[in-house]
């Protein structure tokens, strides 16, 4: 009776183990000490009957893995807790657990991740063996206590253990998981050796994976030829050796032995195999060995797919990709992920969501590699609102906590413009690592803020563990600007301090920091003494000398780098072509490279094309351009920015514009540089209403912080007159990059405002930006234009002693200016003799331009002849000189001057005057009787004459330069272009509103005297713009102040 109570007992222990999941092994704490109290008597008879009734009851027991216990042990429970019900029957000493059945219970506990329990188990063990201890060791390993797997191996070897097959690969796993035990790495292959086991192709495989973990290939590679027998992982682990460590071509030659030995790949093989085709950038390896893969008939592997969808993506074949998911007859999340990584890195932005939709629904599991793939698709404003969404998505799936989607959040907030929720999502990130701070510092030198960056870089000095190569990489670019240079050689000590100096990547930065500073010398420097020289190094230095439009710098070091063995590449070229912007070199070296170029098969890439578009249009070559632009078929952005830039640079603005309007029409998308040309364009033409609409739309775009976008968009509101808005769109003191400061004294300047240009340059100075030779053009035009002759020359001395900008030929031609305008000629004629560089046409151009205003006819004649030295084909050396001959009545030098034009094929640059209305730009030239409402402007010139006359006007016709008598000259006056576009203005503008006129020559004096006139009597302001300066005329004054 009581041996029955007992089993009635067992038996309810095992239905309540069954029935309850959550049920431990001490829940059979009861009946074990039942159990126990029996096997303490004196009943032996009756234990023994007990343990052959358990015997009996568990070989018939319904369940598979239970009823094979004698045999299998505990290695075919795959369940906890009925483990740990059968492991709480028998512990009691039963006699049923021997070493076997107590090793299988050790691994069972470990394959299921209790590793407390295996070791309370292992350390009661009265009697162990070699698997017990290989259990154990595999256990730690398995589970990433290498340390103590490696005590626990020390303790079995000295306790005499035996050294195998088992034990010897399960401690090398360890010690090549840590990453730092290569002494003990070395040693376990010396017990290898003392102990004969090298010949096993289990603990070889293992050394074969232990050396190329620690980047030994060498060795790997020894131990590999000298093994007597080979299986698959043993090529396939040298194989993976040599793909770790970049050595792609000798994973092919590894693939082509196997071949010829008649070694059956694996999956493990093929996806090496693909990666490494992959890393190489040749497709065509990885069609042969698709072909492999249909033979050996691993197509439908589901390993060897992914790596075949990912590799064709890589090339961006997404439809061979595409082709290859459709047919997969089974996926996992793998396999979804790499095709949604496919359409993402093609900028696929439909066809990603697309995939991700049909994920959700027919695969139950999304990860973060899944949201990270989509975020990166999210690339522009109008695709933030999709990336929100996801956003809200990663929230809601607690993805948040990952890096690397936070990471990839940062990127896409980043892109898509918006600036400030990647701050805000900065500061509120859960973790950070180098990669944040990294992406961070990237973000703001991508849309210009350099100095955030660098507020970033100086934040992360105190976290000296997360910084890398990467962060010196983007400081270095954020202090690629002359403003930001002394930042740039601290952050270069810094990269000495840190030991990056070998770094090739860093190198390079430096070398493009310095040359994109100007310094020419120490980029050189770093270059020379740069341990490696790459392609990338050799790029950086042509495109130092490219950036320096040093091109004889350029070519010579092009020349080197091909004898030098390195082939050059798409990038070298495009440097190469940038050089050759000139003219002057289009033929000695722009057209030979073009040529070249199309020898070394480098015209069908589009980084190249856009570039010989723009080398053609920067040489005046637009007909070159237009031919490679008009046969293109796959005209991307940049492509339409290159031409649009190449038109606006010719001054075919209206052309320019065209071509924007048309990219809008054909939806190409307009991004910072399709902007930045066009409001180029429209402060050129001074058409602020179309500056205003791409303003909008740089706007809508989310283009208008980035900083060459923004200081394109104050410069348009500079040059169209309106001096409010710009100052609107300025940044506060301490964020304006010298360029926007630059703009600032430029635009007072040009509108005769010397107060506000000398208080906007104090105010550079005292926020520590450096006034460069641009500054210094801008401050010295604003004393030509008030006539400050003291003030002028006060900061040209003060330019070298103070700044250390040199003297360039620009701020010489404002000081001549400045002083024969003022009427000190011979002082002009004095500081040109005495000038530190050489003069040239624009010099004698303006002393010449100095002489016709007070009418010197002998130092007329000297600047004459010296412009027409300096450049012969000049009409402003004729017109001029004709000029101040006609004002002093001297008809037949006159006429002399104008049979010489005729004779030398001189012609003279017409005077032309436009007005934007209704977003249409009117020209009228000089007599123009050619546009349509031509009666309505002659009558309203008739009205303004008569109105004028009325108020005491008087034509001043010694602007009238012809030998006619009064009344003509008078009417070869009212034939001026600017007359002819103010009555156009009146007739068309609404009443009150201001009137914008631009002109492309200095405004005759009777002009401006009619202007202000007008002014008078319409009530309202006429802005009038000529090269020079603006005119604003209200109430019959001009801001000038009648000196101009």
């Amino acid at each position: 009776m009581v041996t029955q109570d007992i089993l009635r007992l067992l038996c309810k222990s095992f239905m309540l183990a069954r029935r309850n999941k959550k049920l431990s092994a001490l829940s059979l704490q009861t009946p074990l000490k039942i159990i126990a109290a029996f096997s303490n008597s004196s009943y032996t008879p009756c234990r023994a009957e007990t343990r052959n009734r358990i015997v009996q009851m568990m070989a018939n027991h319904h369940r598979p893995e239970i009823s094979c216990f004698s045999q299998n042990g505990f290695s075919r429970i795959s369940q906890e807790v009925v483990g740990k019900a059968v492991h709480g029957v028998l512990v009691k000493d039963l006699g049923l657990l021997g070493v076997f059945h107590v090793n299988t219970l050790i691994k069972m506990y470990l394959d299921m991740g209790n590793l407390r329990y295996a070791k309370q188990v292992f350390d009661g063990m009265p009697e162990r063996n070699g698997p017990s201890w290989n259990n154990m060791i595999s256990g730690y390993v398995k589970i990433g206590l290498c340390l103590d797997a490696l005590r626990l191996f020390i303790e079995m070897w000295r306790g005499g253990y035996e050294l195998n097959g088992y034990n010897i690969p399960s401690i090398l796993t360890a010690i090549t998981r840590s990453g730092t035990r290569l002494v003990e790495g070395l040693q376990i292959h010396s017990l290898v050796v003392k102990n004969g086991l090298e010949w096993d192709v289990f603990v070889g495989t293992s050394l074969l994976h232990f050396y190329g973990a620690y980047s030994l290939i060498f060795y790997a590679r020894i131990i590999f030829e000298e093994m007597p027998v080979r299986n698959v992982v043993s090529w396939t682990s040298l194989m993976v050796n040599y793909s770790v460590n970049g050595l792609f071509f000798e994973v092919l030659n590894l693939y082509r032995r196997m071949k010829i030995e008649g070694v059956v790949c694996n999956q493990n093989t093929l996806t090496t195999i693909i990666s490494s085709c992959g890393a190489l950038d040749d497709e065509s390896l990885v069609y042969q060995v698709l072909g492999d893969v249909i033979k050996s008939g691993f197509e439908l592997n589901v390993s060897v797919s992914n790596s075949l969808i990912s590799a064709f993506g890589d090339f961006g074949n997404v439809e061979t990709a595409g082709y290859i998911f459709n047919h997969m007859h089974e996926y996992d999340t793998i396999s979804w992920n790499s095709m949604l990584a496919v359409c993402a890195n093609s900028q696929l932005f439909e066809e990603t969501l697309e995939y991700f939709h049909l994920m959700r629904h027919n695969h139950d599991e999304i990860d973060e590699t899944t949201v990270s793939s989509v975020i990166s698709v999210f690339d522009s404003l109008e695709k933030l609102k999709w990336g929100r969404g996801i956003h809200c998505l990663v929230w809601k799936l607690g993805f948040d906590l990952d890096i690397c989607v936070s990471n990839t959040l940062l990127s896409m907030y980043f892109d898509t413009g918006s600036h400030g929720d990647a701050e805000k999502y900065f500061h509120i990130m859960p973790q950070k690592d180098s990669i944040t701070w990294n992406s961070m510092m990237a973000g703001y030198v991508a849309v210009g803020r350099s100095l955030d960056s660098l507020r970033v870089f100086k934040e992360l000095l105190s976290r000296e563990n997360i910084m890398n190569f990467v962060t010196f990489t983007s400081s270095l670019s954020a202090c690629a600007d002359a403003e930001l240079l002394s930042k740039g050689r601290i952050v270069h000590g810094l990269v000495i301090t840190c030991g990056f100096t070998e770094n090739m990547i860093v190198n390079n930065a430096l070398l493009t920091m310095y040359s994109k500073c100007g310094m020419t010398e120490e980029a050189d420097k770093i270059f020379q003494n740069m341990p490696q020289k790459e392609i990338v190094a050799w790029n950086a230095l042509v495109g130092c000398y490219a950036e320096s439009k040093e091109v004889d710098d350029v070519i010579k070091a092009y020349n080197l780098m091909r004898e030098s063995g390195v082939s050059p590449n798409h990038i070298t070229m495009v440097s190469v072509l940038g050089a050759c912007s000139d003219p002057n070199n289009l033929m000695k070296h722009g057209m030979p490279l073009h040529a070249q170029i199309v020898l070394l098969g480098f015209e069908s890439d589009t980084y190249v094309r856009n570039s010989l578009i723009s080398m053609y249009a920067e040489c005046a070559d637009l007909g070159s351009s237009t031919s490679i632009f008009s046969v293109l078929l796959d005209r991307t952005s940049a492509t339409w920015n290159a031409m649009v830039a190449g038109k606006a640079h010719n001054g075919y603005w209206e052309e320019a514009l065209e071509l924007v309007r048309e990219m809008n029409r054909t939806e190409v998308n307009l991004d910072q540089f399709s902007l930045s040309a066009a409001l180029s364009s429209t402060a050129n033409l001074a058409i602020l209403e179309g500056g205003q609409h791409f303003h909008a739309l740089a706007v809508k775009r989310g283009f208008d912080k980035y900083h060459f976008v923004e200081n394109a968009m104050m410069d348009m509101y500079g040059k169209c007159g309106e001096l409010s808005d710009l100052l609107k769109l300025l940044p506060e003191p301490k964020k304006r990059t010298r360029l926007s400061w630059n703009i600032s004294i430029s635009a007072f300047s040009r509108h005769g405002n010397f107060e506000k240009a000398r208080e906007t340059f104090r105010e550079m100075v005292l926020h520590g930006a450096r006034p460069d030779h641009v500054t210094f053009v801008s401050l010295l035009s604003a004393c030509s234009h008030r006539g400050l002759v003291d003030e002028g020359l006060e900061y040209f001395a003060s330019m070298t002693k103070e700044f250390g900008v040199p003297v360039g030929i620009e701020h010489c031609v404002c000081i001549v200016d400045l002083l024969s305008r003022s009427g000190r000629l011979a002082e002009a004629e004095a500081f040109i003799s005495e000038m530190p560089v050489p003069a040239n046409d624009f010099i004698w151009r303006t002393l010449l331009a100095g002489c016709k205003v007070h009418g010197d006819i002998e130092l007329s004649q000297r600047a004459t002849k010296n412009l027409l030295e300096a450049n012969p084909s000049d009409d402003s050396a004729y017109v001029l000189y004709s000029n101040i001959c006609a004002t002093s009545g001297r008809w037949q030098d006159v006429l002399g001057l104008r049979k010489m034009m005729q004779f030398d094929k001189v012609r003279k640059k017409p005077a032309y005057s436009w007005l934007n209305i209704k977003s249409k730009v009117n020209t009228f030239g000089a007599g123009d009787k050619s546009h349509k409402d031509w009666e309505k402007i002659q009558m309203k010139l008739m009205e303004i004459k008569v109105r004028i006359k009325e108020a005491g006007y008087i034509t001043n016709t010694s602007y009238a330069l012809q030998d006619t008598d009064e009344e003509q000259k008078e009417d070869h006056l009212w034939d001026h272009s600017e007359k002819i576009a103010l009555a156009y203005g009146l007739i068309t503008t609404q009443e009150g509103s201001t009137l914008r006129i631009f002109k492309n020559l200095r405004v005759c004096g009777d002009c401006h005297s009619v202007y202000k006139f007008v002014s008078s009597f319409t009530t309202r302001e006429i802005v009038l713009r000529d090269p020079y300066r603006f005119h604003h005329f209200k109430g019959g004054k001009c801001s000038c102040n009648d000196f101009w």
